[in-house]
């Protein structure tokens, strides 16, 4: 079993074949919010949609999954030609007629009666469909596994290209974390600068410019964030070894990464914090593109 979440991107194709019959099933399939099937399939299948459906809903999760279905007969054409005696027949006596009254030799012979339009038309034979029914399931079975493989190892290049971008996000969030701790000594200092500017004759309580940098620096703090933010890093790894669908998860966390980034910038109070905040964003925004190709 795949240890990989999957894929929703991906391509499978499956042939059955007997002496008198190819079947041919190809699908193709591309990230949707659900599985949303298309078919595209010979009138003669049609009454086998609702079984190859039956067949896709139980192994595949999510994704807009296109089955294109085509069916080659083997040994014999599958079709059989009629001849319109009536209308041939009626040719011949209009021949005669003409060359009796023009005077020409107006004998058809049957090759050229062959030839005039709609004396000959060509139908498909009648199919047997409970016959057909179980190569058409065989072929689909087949896609559907070759369908699960591509999923599967395309899942585990973006589970492997993931990994190392929350790992980059975490690296920005170390940084964070370290500026954010010299945060409140700096806010003490810019305070201590501006009231030296604006007030150098007079004297200022110490206890008091240490209570206004504390206020100041708590709500500069983003311990909280980083907190949550870490917690859903975790989450996300956890997430990204499992083979069940994740991505409905993995994108709810990416939100609340998103929300806990836009946090840390709004209360932004270093450049450098600032500047990471740019970043992750920029990461997070990338974890997303890529978690919308998880089923």
């Amino acid at each position: 079993m795949n240890n990989f979440c999957n894929s929703m991107t991906g391509y499978g194709r499956g042939v059955d074949e007997s002496p008198d019959l190819r079947v041919t099933i190809e699908l193709r399939s591309v990230n949707h919010r659900f599985l949303d099937l298309s078919f595209k399939l010979p009138r003669v299948w049609m009454a086998l949609e609702s079984q190859m459906s039956g067949m896709m809903r139980e192994r595949l999760g999510r994704g807009r999954v296109e089955v294109f279905a085509r069916r080659e007969q083997l040994g014999n054409s599958g079709s059989e030609a009629r001849v319109d005696v009536g209308l041939a027949r009626s040719i011949t006596e209009e021949a005669v007629r003409l060359a009796e009254e023009l005077r020409i030799d107006g004998s058809l012979g049957v090759r050229e009666l062959l030839r005039m339009p709609g004396v000959v038309t060509m139908c498909d034979v009648p199919v047997d469909v409970s016959n057909e029914g179980p190569s058409v399931l065989a072929a689909l079975d087949r896609a559907i596994v070759a369908l699960e493989e591509m999923r599967a190892a395309e899942g585990q290049r973006l589970a492997e290209d993931l990994t190392a971008r929350l790992t980059a996000v975490e690296n920005h969030i170390d940084i964070i974390e370290t500026e954010a701790a010299a945060v409140p000594e700096q806010i003490a200092v810019r305070i201590r600068r501006r009231v030296d500017e604006l007030l150098e004759q007079l004297e200022v309580d110490p206890d008091r410019l240490a209570q206004e940098a504390a206020i100041l620096a708590d709500k500069a703090g983003v311990d909280e964030e980083i907190t949550r933010l870490r917690s859903h890093l975790a989450a996300a790894s956890d997430l990204l070894k499992q083979s069940e669908p994740v991505g409905r998860r993995l994108d709810f966390l990416v939100q609340e990464m998103n929300r806990e980034t836009n946090t840390i910038g709004s209360k932004s109070a270093s450049v450098v914090i600032s500047g990471r905040v740019v970043e992750l964003k920029s990461e997070v925004e990338k974890i997303r593109e890529q978690v919308a190709n998880l089923e």
